[in-house]
């Protein structure tokens, strides 16, 4: 619901202040997913981080970015919960590749 008013505003009052990128929200819902990350990384073996690969987060972190520059907090959120969910595959994979080892 939030992202949806941020949208509207952006969209039908674009010289306001409620049209601007809210860099408070933005920094929320990081936080939010930062903790998830945090917390399962704290779970993660030292063999595990050892072959701990999150490359593939740099597609959603560039998404994030462009999202931010074009003030589009809809595309922004689901970029970021793509970033979120491939920081926990990676840390999934490392889980697989650190018990193989």
């Amino acid at each position: 619901m939030e992202d949806a008013l941020l949208g509207l505003a952006r969209d039908l009052l674009s010289d306001t202040p409620a049209a601007q990128w809210d860099a408070e929200w933005a920094h929320e819902v990081c936080k939010e997913a930062l903790a998830r990350l945090a917390k399962r990384y704290a779970e993660v073996s030292s063999v595990e981080k050892e072959v701990l690969d999150f490359s593939a987060q740099e597609v959603w972190d560039e998404r994030m970015h462009v999202a931010g520059l074009a003030n589009d907090p809809v595309v922004f959120r689901v970029a970021l919960d793509g970033w979120t969910r491939a920081g926990l595959e990676a840390m999934e994979r490392s889980r697989i590749k650190g018990g193989a080892a």
